[in-house]
């Protein structure tokens, strides 16, 4: 059977995603296209909520991503139980369970790409309450 993603409402958290069946550690999530924002495209992108859902393609260009197919709406968690890599010559994002993946779990990953990193400064900016 193949394993399908899906969103789900959460309770005071938004949407999440979620999958039918289990993932098994180091499997493939999703492998996501990404289009890329240029640098001068910058100041106007964070002027408007779809920063929140965008990714740096190259952080010392400043430019930006936005990840397709489920890529934008992982929730965070400090400790999550996906990890993800952008492969800017392929322009792509590619998700991997760090750990297995219980059907109907919700799949997170870390806003910062390192499992671990303390994310609550960008929480705070926007005055949101992780859960």
């Amino acid at each position: 059977m193949k394993k399908k993603l899906y969103l789900k409402t959460i309770k005071a958290k938004g949407r999440g995603v979620f999958c039918t069946a289990t993932i098994a550690e180091g499997e493939v999530i999703e492998v996501c296209p990404v289009i890329v924002v240029p640098a001068a495209e910058f100041t106007a992108l964070n002027a408007t909520g779809l920063m929140d859902y965008s990714f740096y393609f190259d952080k010392e260009a400043n430019t930006l991503s936005l990840t397709m197919g489920f890529g934008s709406m992982y929730n965070h968690k400090q400790y999550p139980n996906a990890v993800y890599i952008l492969d800017r010559e392929k322009r792509e994002m590619v998700f991997t369970a760090h750990e297995q993946i219980k059907a109907h779990t919700e799949i997170c990953i870390n806003y910062g790409g390192e499992y671990g990193k303390d994310y609550s400064k960008w929480f705070a900016d926007r005055r949101i309450v992780p859960i």
